[in-house]
């Protein structure tokens, strides 16, 4: 406690050097903040965008070496009817899933009439995708950008597609188009398809040739009673890598052999962007860490300089060497937690702020705005605290220990 009584005093005593020490660290722990909260928003809505826009949901099952020779043999890697059911059982039997269905993927042509542009399918159960889209993703139910079929009966020939693919084929709603695709077989064969909503699908990629189908109809299409795939979302997904092993060990059990992939290996960027802002936010990280430490570096040896003398009598009355070095490491630690404190109010301010004002922005891989938000996770805080706090007392350290090892004369023989 009596460390920390002088600490305080020294600080105070040099009001002007502290402050501005204090105002660096305040800044630089505000700036790391908002950046990292910007970045986490940005991880979360990616997140988001996969799981739930590109409905990937959190697990992916399919045969084993589906997608590695899945498009050279597709008929090889589709489940019957009698064994995709069983998986299904199987699955839903798990006490951590919340849903598993079914899924097709078809490439084909679709047409207007007059003009034809490729389009990739997601064929859907609608009953289980609007269960889908409500899945929570990072405790919050984001339905930005989201789509569904219509669950009616007669609606199996509706589908949804992106608003670049309508552009170019110069179709909105209520109009039909037709897509041309092969069969399991390798047999042409053709639909006509009512639209019933165009819609962006948040991805560059896939908003130019995306087409969401019912499932009834991809299985018509494709002349096959299964499935390719099954996707499953789970009540937690924290557990996930326990929860895969634990499904892929129990349908084995049933005698399937399965492969299981994770929402980020199949997602189309997330990986990519999610490495390209973690080194961005590391890089800027490190800078500003190093600026607080070179600041208080500077503000402790003007200290430990111009306290020469007061340090030589401390030692003279039987302080130690250790303690000098020890009472100058909490003077620097108190001036990063004051910093810190302060800068929690403004950053939550920022925070609430962006939220009233719903400014939005358009992400890099992405063709939708996103809101700015800031998500400040305790942890985060704790780590750039920590971060922070330790750049100052090692700074702290660096100036104070040589200071300490001086002889007692000499330290009060000092003149500055």
């Amino acid at each position: 406690m009596e460390y920390l009584r002088l600490s305080l005093r020294n600080i105070f005593r040099h009001r002007t050097r502290s402050i501005a020490t204090i105002m660096v660290i305040f800044l630089g722990f505000t700036a790391i903040g908002v950046i990292g909260g910007m970045v986490n928003n940005i991880f979360s809505r990616l997140k988001a965008q996969a799981i739930i826009v590109e409905k990937l949901g959190h697990l992916t099952i399919s045969k084993e070496g589906f997608y590695l020779n899945g498009k050279m043999d597709p008929a090889k890697y589709i489940w019957g009817k009698d064994e995709l059911r069983e998986i299904i059982d199987v699955v839903r039997d798990d006490p951590d899933v919340e849903i598993a269905t079914p899924r097709l993927k078809l490439f084909g042509l679709a047409s207007n009439g007059k003009a034809s542009s490729i389009f990739i399918s997601e064929a859907i159960v609608p009953s289980d995708d609007e269960r889908l889209i409500k899945t929570p993703v990072d405790n919050r139910v984001d339905l930005t950008g989201t789509v569904t079929l219509p669950q009616q009966q007669g609606e199996e020939y509706s589908v949804a597609i992106g608003s670049e693919l309508s552009s170019m084929l110069g179709v909105g709603e209520g109009q039909f188009v037709t897509l041309l695709t092969t069969t399991v077989d390798g047999m042409a064969n053709a639909v006509d398809v009512n639209i019933v909503d165009v819609y962006n699908t948040g991805n560059p990629a896939t908003n130019d040739k995306f087409i969401l189908m019912n499932f009834g109809l991809a299985q018509q299409l494709y002349d096959a009673d299964g499935a390719e795939r099954i996707i499953v979302t789970l009540k937690n997904s924290d557990d996930i890598e326990k929860i895969r092993a634990r499904l892929i060990n129990n349908i084995a059990a049933s005698g399937h052999s399965v492969e299981v992939m994770t929402w980020n290996e199949l997602s189309l960027f997330y990986e990519k962007v999610y490495l390209m802002f973690s080194v961005i936010f590391g890089v800027l990280s490190m800078i500003v860490t190093i600026i607080i430490l070179l600041v208080t570096l500077n503000t402790m040896l003007m200290a430990v300089t111009e306290r020469s003398r007061e340090i030589g009598t401390m030692r003279a009355i039987g302080m130690q060497q250790g303690s000098v070095v020890r009472l100058f490491c909490i003077e620097g630690g108190m001036m990063a937690v004051i910093g810190c404190i302060l800068a929690l109010p403004l950053l939550y301010g920022i925070s609430g702020l962006l939220t009233v004002l719903k400014v939005t922005f358009i992400p890099p891989v992405a063709s939708a705005p996103i809101p700015i938000m800031l998500i400040l996770g305790p942890e985060k805080l704790v780590g750039m605290f920590a971060l922070f706090l330790t750049a100052a007392v090692f700074s702290s350290y660096l100036t104070s220990r040589n200071i300490a090892k001086k002889k007692i004369v000499d330290s009060l023989a000092h003149i500055n």
